[in-house]
């Protein structure tokens, strides 16, 4: 058979270890990796390989992570199409997951699809224990999990934590691929490539928390206005824990190529996939919200990307940020924002969120308010003209410093956490500038959603609805509920078209 050069073989990438662990990074990808690269459908540059910048990773990226049913999710891209048939572990070549819980010297576990002739994408999915003192294999067992090709370079698998019977906690995961041909390639190392190149991604896995989390009602359905849904069994629960939400970062996002301060990561469906490419910009208030447009994107084919910074809100204000330097450099991103997104006309529709309780510089005796509605406003003017729709969503409100010590003595004494840590719904919730900017604006590009009534009643404000933990902090959204809200953001959008549904 002639052999094709290595960067056009679909069969010379194959292993793909990873390995879990400690931190709080979550499943995105090194953002910083050198080289040169193919450009995706709209011009974002790939990853590459850093040690190599003649070759082309085949691996494109990476994204694992847990949903809000706690599920785990794996979905592997490459650069080139590959068929099923080519995973073939006796001649080396493997799609695999490495687990290892922090702390431990070596994986606990090794997740490979392997050839299945039931299966109807051709692959399953293979657990094979390993000790984590040793290393030395301990049995292999085959899982009852459908690993899905939505694509031919994509590779999708959703499973439970279960299935490993893994233990809440850290983990590290690191992605490469890995081919062996006797002549270009030799055993036993082969040929390989590494995504990222310099080091472990970071993630927190919650499972114990699974069954409630896929009970009737969970989350933001509880507080649905149109099909009122309660669910007894959801009263005591809280998912995930407090302890377990405070080292919980946000959804997974795949990073690209970073120029100057805007540093994008991608979500959402893969772009050779989507209908139509959108931003979420913001603070780190912004990037929570990434969970519930995941669930957005999912269903609608949008690939998404994230351009967020924290502490630093899309707005011409000045941030009232320390150092000085921080303060700078925030200001040169919101100068920064408009022009990559000039770069890529491709992106029609523009989600911002912001703080909005932040604070603004001001000088003499003008109006902090005005400053940060105004703010705002200037912010979206200098959007380029490719962008024809800006969406505002409306911040959430606020829990206090000792919510999650409320809701950690709550879950002690079998007292509903939601009840019994409620805030009073005037005290939760501050006036949103900008909002007011939005309705301001008089314009058909400037529109607003706001999801404020799936977190209070009249006259509460829970840290916890229908079992599922709301916050993780004062003020930032666990990704569990975020996740919850998708179907209802969905639901808002849609009627932001005339639509009903």
């Amino acid at each position: 058979m002639t052999r094709l050069p290595r960067h056009l073989n679909p069969l010379r990438w194959s292993l793909v270890a990873t390995a879990i662990a400690i931190g709080l990074g979550l499943m995105a990808l090194a953002p910083s990796l050198s080289g040169g690269a193919p450009a995706s459908s709209d011009g974002l540059k790939a990853y590459f390989d850093g040690k190599d910048p003649k070759t082309a990773l085949d691996l494109f990226a990476v994204r694992f992570g847990q949903t809000a049913s706690t599920d785990l999710t794996l979905i592997i891209r490459t650069h080139e199409a590959w068929e099923s048939s080519v995973v073939n572990p006796t001649f080396g070549r493997t799609l695999c997951l490495l687990l290892r819980a922090d702390g431990q010297p070596h994986p606990q576990g090794r997740l490979c699809a392997y050839p299945s002739k039931i299966a109807k994408t051709g692959l399953g999915l293979r657990y094979t224990p390993l000790d984590p003192a040793t290393g030395r294999q301990r049995g292999i067992r085959d899982l009852s999990t459908i690993v899905a090709r939505p694509n031919n370079t994509t590779f999708r698998v959703t499973f439970t934590p279960a299935l490993l019977r893994l233990k809440p906690g850290l983990y590290h995961w690191q992605a490469r691929s890995q081919y062996r041909d006797d002549a270009t390639c030799p055993p036993p190392a082969g040929c390989e490539d590494r995504l990222p190149n310099d080091g472990e991604a970071q993630t927190s896995i919650s499972v114990s928390v699974a069954p409630a989390a896929r009970r009737r009602c969970f989350g933001a359905a509880s507080r649905d206005p149109r099909v009122p849904c309660r669910n007894p069994k959801l009263v005591l629960e809280v998912v995930p824990t407090p302890d377990v939400a405070e080292l919980s970062p946000n959804l997974p996002c795949t990073p690209l190529k970073a120029p100057g301060l805007v540093i994008p990561c991608e979500f959402g469906v893969p772009a050779a996939d989507a209908l139509s490419t959108v931003a979420l910009i913001g603070d780190s208030h912004a990037a929570h919200w990434r969970a519930a447009l995941e669930y957005v994107s999912s269903k609608v084919k949008w690939r998404g990307l994230s351009i967020t910074r924290s502490g630093c809100p899309f707005s011409r204000a000045t941030a009232r940020l320390e150092p000085a330097s921080r303060r700078e450099q925030c200001t040169r991103w919101n100068r920064q924002v408009p022009r990559w997104l000039a770069a890529h006309p491709k992106i029609r529709t523009v989600f911002v969120v912001a703080h909005y309780d932040a604070n603004v510089v001001v000088k003499g005796d003008r109006d902090e308010w005005q400053l940060k509605v105004g703010g705002y406003a200037a912010g979206w003017r200098t959007l380029p003209k490719s962008v024809k729709r800006v969406i505002v969503i409306r911040d959430t409100p606020k829990s206090t410093v000792d919510t999650l010590n409320c809701v950690r003595a709550a879950i002690a004494k079998r007292k509903s956490a939601g009840n019994a840590c409620a805030r009073r719904r005037r005290n939760a919730l501050g006036p949103d500038p900008a909002v007011t900017a939005a309705r301001r604006a008089g314009s058909n590009r400037i529109q607003m959603i706001d999801m404020s009534s799936f977190f209070y009643s009249s006259e509460k404000c829970f840290p916890v609805v229908g079992g599922a933990l709301v916050y993780k902090d004062i003020s930032h959204l666990t990704d569990v509920f975020a996740s919850s809200l998708g179907p209802y953001l969905l639901r808002k959008i849609r009627a932001l078209n005339g639509y009903r549904n």
